[in-house]
């Protein structure tokens, strides 16, 4: 999407200051901002809603308890059971 977008001059400074910190450009400073807004917006969501913010407890005491396992245990695991078999 195309845009154009006006700012406040002390806060274009800023933005420009930011994106030549972080070595990025200008646009790129914006979309990683825009990316960040979501993330932080989809956060405050999940820990407004009870019924989520239960199931995520649920799911890491699993974890915990080792009724659930990902990523390298569980192949690690996937692969001890068919050798056992």
């Amino acid at each position: 999407m195309a845009m154009t977008l006006r700012l406040p001059a002390d806060l274009d400074a800023a933005l420009r200051a930011a994106a030549i910190e972080d070595r990025r450009s200008v646009q790129q400073e914006v979309a990683h901002a825009v990316e960040a807004f979501l993330a932080r917006r989809e956060t405050e969501e999940i820990k407004a809603d009870a019924g989520t913010l239960r199931a995520l407890a649920e799911a890491r005491e699993s974890v915990r308890s080792g009724d659930v396992v990902f990523g390298a245990d569980a192949a690690r695991a996937l692969v001890r059971d068919r050798s056992a078999s």
